[in-house]
């Protein structure tokens, strides 16, 4: 390795990365099996540990001396590379565990990937009771270019010159999703540094194998493709440390339209799907997302490279107007800007370039430019040492020849001394200048032949160089309260519940009969409201048991009449709690707050308007909890209609820090209490600003015990 560390050395997941000695049990000669392959790949890598074959029909294998059995090999070993039919693999295992093989690494498929669970939980079985971490089965292996060993029977390598290492590690739980982004990666400039593949999963897991490769200095960029995953809290524990290692997080999650499942009890379950949740964890801890293979090329290049980016202008050089401008336009779809340059700036570029170019932003040079392609060095030097621009993008027509030469000479000469980002985007075909763009890539340059796979990767190093990941919310953790309840809960036990937790709610009282509820009513005042409380109907409105704006104690006793019968028809009267009067809220905006506890992810926070707006538009905005006021302020105003809180066409401005506040303590409730499945708080009335906020109506769904 370029440089020692000690916390990759003393690593538990050392032996697998960088084993002493390993053991391909099925071991071939023939460069087309797959033992053959990582054979003939670690002798092709000058791996420097021993290779031990195994093969019981066989007398040598590329020249070792071959074993029959693991038992026969004499000293310690490693890791064990299992590649042979699916039943034979528990029996290898067993014989591994007698050997104390730390680490065996299975090719083998026929497991829970076709329905055959026994067979995988024999092996894991076996494994945890042998003291053995396994990768796989089903996978394609890791190659470790760091320090030159491969791992792999992957097609990746097959008849290629050793990859250059460089500062990737890609990290997927399909082995041939994963070898293939690395091969295709590579021709297109990625530099990696490792490539792991865990196929089933059956123990080590894509996060445990990227935590491994953070601990390299080298690594500026994970990259991951994900299925799934059991352990959110560990993955978001790992993009936080990340994080604090420089290294950025780039996730391709694959399956995230929703799948089938039980229809939501509540409206936040309904409207936070699977997609969105990843999207909103994304967002809020600074993961940039992929989509596919364009984005593991371009986010390769772009991180993979040392520069990086600190805000979200750039400078646009061009040889073509039209290709100028349709790069300006792809960095503004994604977010960046491409501002007018200083009169300085401007000045020095039109010195350099023909009278009928343009100096503001994109700079045409026109292609006259490849008849003095020197003066390109002018013009990079002045974009460069703006200290307004914080990025150069070049954006190259078909400049042949020596010109194109020197602007490739001027390119690799700037990126080697400027701190700032640079990337470029050549129109040309393989053979007038491939040997430009090979030079780039070589370089470390990122190079591209699409300014929308430019201007993505561009936006990705915005996202990460600009984020700033929120503070840990403080608070009080307490015992969780939940449990005191009944499974069931109706609309009054959901506010007492929230009232706990210093949730405003409405006045409102719990009656029997209808002297309670006329007696109720001359408390709070009419109009009031009436609902009858039966845990067993979620939905209210739709069963006929709410009465809104009753007026007087006549209204209230032909509503109370009519509630009773409705409840009658849906549940008896073994299942009604009683009828509940709570006053009416006048003036209040409707919001929704709500939690949905993910099997992932745990508890993600959702608020957004109420009424129609949640019913027609799904208009919410979402966090993982638990988060502060600050924090469920910028939710606030991520909702695309929050406009209507803040004042718009002349109305007042709502109370959104008294909604913040609803928020946040929601967040503190769905973390301690971990029971909570899904809780709904619709409406939320929000005053005008300096009169607080209200929950009116409360739906809390506990989760089942197993």
């Amino acid at each position: 390795m370029t440089e020692s560390n000690a916390a990759l050395l003393s690593h538990p997941l050392r032996k697998l990365f960088a084993p002493q000695s390993v053991a391909i049990v099925g071991a071939s000669s023939d460069p087309e099996r797959l033992t053959g392959r990582t054979l003939r790949y670690l002798q092709a890598f000058g791996y420097r540990g021993a290779i031990h074959p195994v093969n019981p029909k066989a007398d040598a294998v590329a020249g070792l001396p071959v074993h029959r059995d693991i038992a026969e090999i004499e000293g310690p070993l490693d890791l064990a590379i299992l590649s042979v039919r699916a039943n034979l693999i528990p029996g290898v295992m067993r014989a591994c565990a007698d050997k104390q093989v730390p680490f065996v690494l299975i090719y083998s498929s026929g497991f829970s990937e076709t329905g055959n669970n026994a067979l995988q939980e024999e092996v894991s079985a076996i494994a945890r009771e042998g003291g053995i971490r396994v990768l796989g089965p089903n996978c394609q292996g890791l190659v470790n270019l760091a320090e030159g060993i491969p791992l792999t029977f992957s097609g990746a390598l097959y008849e290629a010159p050793r990859p250059v290492t460089g500062h990737v590690a890609l990290v997927s739980q399909s082995g041939a999703f994963g070898f293939s982004s690395f091969g295709v990666g590579m021709e297109h400039g990625v530099r990696f540094r490792y490539v792991v593949t865990t196929g089933n999963q059956s123990d080590l897991d894509a996060v445990e194998c990227a935590d491994y490769v953070l601990e390299d200095p080298e690594v500026r960029l994970l990259m991951l493709y994900l299925e799934g995953l059991e352990d959110g809290a560990g993955f978001l524990r790992l993009v936080r440390r990340a994080r604090e290692r420089g290294i950025a997080v780039a996730v391709l999650k694959a399956g995230r339209s929703p799948s089938a499942r039980e229809a939501a009890k509540s409206h936040t379950a309904a409207l936070t799907g699977d997609e969105r949740v990843w999207s909103a964890v994304f967002s809020q801890y600074g993961v940039i997302p992929m989509e596919d293979i364009d984005d593991i090329i371009g986010i390769g290049q772009v991180l993979g490279a040392e520069k990086r980016m600190k805000g979200g202008s750039s400078a646009i050089l061009t040889t073509s107007g039209g290709a100028g401008i349709v790069m300006a336009d792809c960095l503004n779809d994604v977010g960046l800007s491409v501002p007018e340059f200083s009169p300085l700036t401007r000045t020095r570029i039109e010195a350099a370039i023909p009278p009928f170019g343009a100096s503001r932003n994109p700079v045409d040079m026109t292609v006259q430019i490849s008849e003095q392609p020197e003066n390109f060095r002018s013009v990079f030097d002045a974009v460069q040492e703006d200290a307004e621009l914080d990025s150069v993008v070049t954006s190259l027509s078909m400049i042949v020849g020596r010109a194109g030469d020197v602007m490739t000479d001027i390119m690799i000469e700037s990126y080697g001394r400027s701190p700032k980002p640079q990337a470029a985007v050549w129109m040309i075909d393989h053979q007038h200048g491939g040997r430009f763009i090979e030079r780039l890539k070589g370089a470390g340059i990122p190079i591209f032949q699409s300014f929308r796979q430019c201007a993505r990767a561009m936006k990705a190093l915005k996202r990460w160089g600009t984020f700033e990941p929120p503070l840990a919310p403080r608070f009080d953790a307490s015992e969780p309260i939940l449990p005191d309840w009944e499974e069931s809960m109706t609309e009054y036990d959901a506010k007492v519940f929230l009232s706990r937790y210093g949730i405003p709610v409405t006045r409102e009282r719990l009656c029997l009969n209808l002297e309670e509820a006329c007696d109720a009513a001359e408390e709070l005042g009419f109009p009031v409201a009436l609902k009858g409380m039966a845990a067993s109907v979620l939905h209210k409105t739709e069963a006929g048991i709410v009465a809104l704006d009753v007026r007087s104690f006549e209204e209230l006793r032909s509503a109370l009449k009519t509630v009773r019968s409705h409840l009658a028809e849906h549940v008896g009267d073994r299942g009604v709690q009683g009828f509940l009067v709570s006053e009416m809220v006048r003036g209040g905006f409707e919001c929704i707050v709500g939690v949905k506890r993910d099997p992932v992810f745990g508890p993600m926070i959702a608020v957004g308007l109420g009424g129609i707006y949640v019913e027609v538009l799904g208009d919410v905005s979402l966090r993982h909890g638990a988060v502060d006021e600050d924090e469920a302020l910028d939710m606030i105003r991520q909702i695309k209609g929050y406009s209507f809180l803040s004042g718009t066409r002349g109305s007042r401005p709502r109370d959104i820090r008294a909604l913040a506040r609803i928020v946040s303590r929601v967040s503190q409730l769905a973390v301690t209490e971990t029971g909570l499945l899904e809780l709904d708080i619709n409406p939320v009335f929000v005053l005008e600003e300096g009169k607080g906020a209200v929950a009116a109506d409360a739906l809390v769904v506990k989760a089942q015990e197993a």
